[in-house]
């Protein structure tokens, strides 16, 4: 099971990983090559605009939410689909889980994934000094293999021998020189950069250009031979699938991109918010869904009229808040959605979907507006961050995700609160408090996961879903 594959790290955020690794995604891709592009941790936005790297969804590498195992899976399970992998690192190359225990960093990732680490380095503001910094990253773990870095933001008016001599005293080697690019400047909100599918063309654009640049400058030779030296990937295609659990498959794509694979066995239908307002889906997590049999059906929130005809309900995370007014107009949608709930249509709901069934939202201009009404309290926006981490939840009763006692591992990222009353119980108990809103088949929290690490609870919502479909006049429309 051989697979070419590179991390791109840095010494911290805001050196340009995500720039470069774009790039080099949609150089390879130039060149003709199958890309797969993934991400360290619990982010939605990089992997949006991995797509107009590489041509197919960016998917997620996380150790904390996915276990080791699950990681080398989702590795493996690209080696018939890739040929080559592009794992763009999170924070710096050593940061990670803020317990200091927990293997959540890019470098854990490197090393589960036997990858070489190209680091990623802003050469603005230093000269001999790269070397010293190179060196404490190349020596501080010895499991993690540095092969070589790009300095990044790179005045091509310098002279290059003395960032040179003292990378060849570190034992460093340079992979290029990359000046500034203005076209890797995308556009960022609160949560991170502006979804992808927001700019469209313009995203694309962008994506050739950091391509191009990259080709120009970065000797993408050198990367696909350091690539290929990675060793033979532990787990096989065959172990994707343990104790009946479906294997990872390619991430069916939503409205505005390669229509969907059909589900791989008969199975319910399960109803996906995507639009403007709502983006935030791990693409393993619609993968894993049509590999359980479920068949996916896309729909906006901000401009259907109903629902379509379905046996299940994801509502993702995105920007409810941006689009408030949207929602809140499309009262024919809201009235059906509510009446379908009701009705007990299974339901899961992260982060943006809790705001959005929620009775109304307060915007930071403090206008209310009226929503689907399903959760019993409001949503209030705030101007500062008000969660943000990887969480250890456990099921507060018995639920769509399981039964009362199972803890699972999310993440939260939210400028929002939550005023619910006490006409429901808690989804989760996050050290000991209660967090999100639970009642019938109705599951609704502010905490993402990632259901590669916990199929039982994704196979409990499906089962849900199922008895829905089957029961007589079961499925809404």
């Amino acid at each position: 099971m051989t697979l070419p594959r590179m991390v791109i790290a840095a010494p911290r955020s805001g050196e340009g990983k995500t720039t470069v690794a774009l790039g080099i995604m949609a150089a390879l891709r130039q060149r003709g090559l199958r890309v797969q592009g993934f991400k360290v941790g619990p982010d939605y936005l990089d992997t949006g605009y991995q797509r107009f790297a590489t041509g197919v969804a960016g998917r997620n590498l996380d150790l904390f939410m996915m276990g080791a195992d699950v990681v080398r899976e989702a590795l493996a399970a690209t080696v018939a689909t890739a040929d080559v992998a592009v794992i763009e690192g999170v924070m710096g190359l050593f940061d990670g889980h803020n317990d200091g225990v927990t293997a959540a960093s890019t470098a854990d990732v490197a090393k589960c994934a036997s990858a070489p680490v190209i680091l990623v380095l802003d050469a603005s503001h230093m000269a001999a000094s790269a070397g010293a910094l190179a060196l404490g990253f190349k020596t501080f773990d010895p499991e993690v293999r540095l092969a070589g870095v790009i300095l990044n933001r790179w005045n091509p008016r310098r002279d290059k021998r003395p960032l040179a001599a003292a990378l060849a005293r570190a034992g460093v080697e340079v992979l290029g020189y990359l000046p500034a690019v203005d076209a890797g400047a995308l556009p960022s909100r609160h949560l991170g950069l502006v979804v992808a599918g927001e700019l469209g063309a313009e995203a694309q654009t962008v994506v050739d250009r950091l391509g191009a640049e990259l080709a120009e400058h970065v000797d993408i030779d050198r990367l696909l031979e350091l690539a290929s030296a990675a060793p033979a990937l532990l787990a096989a295609p065959a172990a994707v699938a343990p104790a009946g659990r479906a294997p990872f498959g390619s991430a069916p794509e939503a409205p505005g991109m390669p229509a969907a694979e059909a589900p791989v066995a008969p199975g319910p239908r399960i109803a996906v918010a995507w639009d403007d307002a709502f983006a935030f889906y791990y693409a393993d997590n619609l993968a894993l869904l049509r590999a359980h049999g479920a068949e996916l059906c896309f729909f906006s929130p901000l401009t259907a009229a109903e629902l379509p005809a379905c046996d299940g309900l994801y509502l993702g995370g995105g920007y409810p808040e941006l689009h408030a007014a949207g929602l809140a107009a499309n009262e024919p949608l809201r009235r059906h959605l509510a009446a379908a709930l009701q009705a007990g249509l299974p339901a899961y709901a992260e982060c943006g979907g809790l705001l959005y069934l929620c009775e109304s939202l307060v915007d930071l201009q403090g206008d209310t507006w009226p929503l689907v009404g399903a959760v019993p309290g409001r949503a209030v926006m705030h101007e500062r961050l008000q969660g943000m981490g990887y969480r250890r939840a456990t099921l507060a009763g018995d639920s769509l995700l399981g039964v009362a006692g199972v803890t699972l591992r999310g993440h939260e990222f939210r400028y929002s609160s939550c005023e619910l009353d006490e006409r429901g119980a808690p989804a989760y108990l996050v050290d000991g408090e209660p967090e999100g809103y639970a009642a019938g088949d109705l599951f609704a929290s502010y905490i993402h996961i990632h259901f590669a690490g916990h199929p039982t609870a994704l196979e409990h919502w499906l089962g849900r879903c199922r008895a829905r479909a089957h029961r007589p006049g079961g499925r809404p429309s």
